[in-house]
């Protein structure tokens, strides 16, 4: 089990049009603008781009001054000038700017954009990799604390509590505290030496300093981590990136209410598809939030007129005067943000994760709106990572990462059916099988004699059933209470493979598996990336 795809389709709590999306694209293709692994789709939204060599200039001349600030190497400003020239796409991801690069899956992100930008390329797309810093989001809460595993893998909580000029301001602003000094201490006591921890931790170390703002910590390490792929940073929260969005904001402010109109039509058409709108669209909903004293506040609008959460009203017009002479008082929510950054970038593709792709099929009509196409959207590839202990306990008994996406019950079953010796689980089965074959006998003759007591033999093979999945259980957990040790190994799989019953890429930092296994750890991931498909991967290292 080096490495195995697993479909997510095994996976109890994997969303509906998340599966939809990567194995019956068809179902809701009217909601996006193509197919992630069809390489025409590509190719037709290559031609439909028509991309501004003047703000290609301007936004690029950015982007070296920020990559400059990073510490990005050689690799990513040779993509910055590709991106100068008008035959140049990009392919787009990004995530908010979590605490030592936050979950794992951000990571994954990164690699899948990549990836997909290079196999772009050699279509003849020529594409470059761009990671958009959420800098702008005020949820301080969200990426404040991160989690490492200790020796018996129970999570351990990373926290800086940050410096915020404002309660609501947005976190990129908000400034690292010495208590970062603290998570590198605990980072000590929790990990073994290794040449691969005693790297990350100096990058760490390099990067999130007190006093620090949190763009520009995790601009830093992610800058340490994907130069030498060519991954172009940007931050969002920088004067000339939305000097450059003026006209962005003023056509939303111009044209709210009919951009209200089509994303509540399109909410309502997604659920009658059965399909959840990921973002709700109140009656007074826009697509802005408003910088007011340091605090990012949303804006909404009623009858044409505007106002503020908590206190306040503006009119369009001054609206539209903010977004031209002070644009970075303006932010755009979740809706528009995709918006705003494809109509910055040449995007052909945007690699998102299963929320995103939710939310996406809503801001499809903004695109349409607003008179931009929407870029495909490829989804993020996902990895369960197995360490060499875990590895070994997996292959004692038998066990999948499926079996464990079943469920802690079926987790059990199948460690002590294969850890105990006697073949008791074997002869349940059989007895099992041997009573399903005798009501199949037994329908037959039922049928002959008197049809109407077919429901009556369905509710006892019904009921036998039943007892028999309780017998499993009760002898299942006798078996745990005889054997401590069974018991510690299903929970410590358990604990490593789906920490609080999430996807292990949701709750534990990247940095984790960084300072376990190196940075090599990385290139393996990438080589498992597959752009005609999108299978959850399981990889041991």
């Amino acid at each position: 089990m080096d490495t195995a795809p697993v479909s997510y389709t095994k996976l109890a709590s994997a969303p509906r049009l998340f599966l939809d999306y990567i194995y019956h694209f068809d179902n809701l293709a009217q909601f996006y603008n193509g197919a992630p692994f069809d390489p025409a789709s590509y190719k037709t939204l290559a031609s439909q781009l028509r991309p501004n060599a003047n703000d290609r200039a301007a936004l690029a001349d950015i982007l070296t001054r920020q990559n400059e600030s990073f510490s990005c190497g050689t690799a990513t400003f040779e993509n910055i000038r590709r991106l100068r020239d008008p035959a140049t796409f990009a392919v787009v991801t990004g995530q908010q700017v979590g605490l030592l690069s936050g979950p794992a899956f951000t990571l994954y992100k990164a690699l899948t954009a990549v990836r997909l930008a290079q196999s772009l390329s050699t279509q003849g797309l020529p594409s470059v990799p761009v990671f958009w810093l959420a800098t702008e989001d005020h949820d301080l809460d969200e990426v404040a604390t991160t989690a490492i595993f200790d020796e018996e893998y129970n999570l351990v909580e990373l926290k800086d509590p940050g410096e915020r000029p404002a309660p609501h301001s947005h976190v990129g602003r908000v400034k690292l505290t010495s208590e970062i000094n603290n998570v590198f201490s605990m980072m000590e006591k929790t990990f073994p030496p290794s040449e691969s921890f005693d790297r990350l931790l100096r990058d760490l170390r390099e990067s999130y300093q007190p006093g620090v703002t949190w763009g520009r910590a995790f601009g830093r390490f992610m800058a340490k981590v994907f130069s030498r792929w060519g991954v172009i940073l940007l931050d969002p929260l920088d004067d000339d990136v939305h000097h450059l969005t003026t006209h962005i904001y003023v056509r939303t402010i111009e044209r709210t209410a009919d951009l209200k109109e089509r994303l509540q039509k399109r909410s309502d058409t997604l659920v009658r598809a059965g399909y959840k709108a990921q973002v709700h669209v109140g009656e007074e909903s826009t697509l802005l939030c408003v910088t007011r004293e340091g605090n990012r506040t949303a804006l909404h609008e009623h009858k044409g007129n505007f106002s503020f959460d908590g206190a306040g009203s503006t009119t369009a017009a001054e609206l539209k005067a903010l977004a031209k002479n002070r644009p970075l008082d303006l932010s755009p929510t979740a809706l528009l943000r995709p918006f705003v950054q494809d109509s910055l970038l040449p995007t052909i593709a945007c690699v998102a994760g299963p929320a995103e792709l939710a939310y996406l099929a809503q801001s499809q009509v903004i695109y349409a709106e607003l008179g931009r196409p929407q870029p495909i959207i490829f989804p993020r590839a996902g990895f369960t990572l197995v360490d060499a202990r875990t590895h070994r306990l997996m292959e004692k008994y038998h066990l999948t990462v499926e079996d464990v996406w079943q469920g802690e019950e079926h987790l059990r079953r199948t460690i002590v059916a294969n850890g105990f010796a006697g073949g008791w689980s074997e002869n349940l089965d059989k007895t099992e099988q041997d009573l399903t074959r005798l009501v199949e006998r037994l329908r037959k003759d039922v049928e002959a004699i008197d049809t109407t007591l077919l429901d009556t033999l369905k509710h006892t093979e019904e009921k036998i059933k039943r007892q028999m999945d309780q017998l499993k259980g009760k002898i299942t957990r006798a078996a745990m209470g005889k054997s401590e040790l069974l018991a510690r190994h299903e929970q410590s799989i358990l604990r490593f493979l789906l920490p609080r019953k999430h996807l292990q890429e949701r709750e534990v930092g990247g940095a984790y598996f960084l300072g376990r296994a190196g940075y090599e750890l990385l290139d393996r991931l990438f080589a498992n990336i597959q752009t005609d498909s999108s299978d959850h991967q399981v990889i041991a290292y």
